[in-house]
C-alpha cells in the first residue's frame, strides 16, 4: 500500500530510497487512492505479518472510511504474510465465495 512503510531490504531494492526516488514512491502508493475504486475490494491481512504491516491495511482502510468507499476487511490472527495449515481452506474458501459473488454472470 505504501512502499515507504515496506520492508526496507525488500523496497529499497526495487525502488531505491524515498529521498531517491520521490515520484515512484507517491506514484505507487495505495494508500490515497480509494476512491478509485471500481466494484468491490476484499482485503485480507494476517495480523502477525512482519513482511507487509497491518498498518498498510489500516492506513488504506481510513481513507476509504474517509471517503465513504465501502470494503470488506478480513484478518487472519495468528498467521504471518502467509495463511498456512487449516486456516488456509478458510481463506482460500473466502476467495472463491467472493468470486461467485462479484464475478459469475447473474450475479
Amino acid at each position: 500500500m505504501d512502499w515507504a512503510m515496506y520492508e526496507i531490504m525488500y523496497g529499497e531494492r526495487y525502488m531505491d530510497t524515498p529521498q531517491e526516488n520521490p515520484d515512484g514512491y507517491a506514484a505507487a502508493q495505495l494508500t490515497d487512492k480509494c476512491d478509485s475504486l471500481k466494484g468491490e475490494l476484499l482485503i485480507i491481512h494476517g495480523l502477525q505479518d512482519n513482511v507487509v504491516l497491518p498498518e498498510h491495511s489500516y492506513t488504506f482502510l481510513k481513507d476509504c472510511i474517509t471517503k465513504g468507499q465501502q470494503v470488506e476487511f478480513f484478518t487472519y490472527p495468528g498467521h504471518e504474510h502467509n495463511v498456512r495449515g487449516k486456516d488456509r481452506l478458510h481463506l482460500m474458501t473466502k476467495v472463491l465465495d467472493r468470486f461467485d459473488r462479484t464475478l459469475k454472470p447473474g450475479t
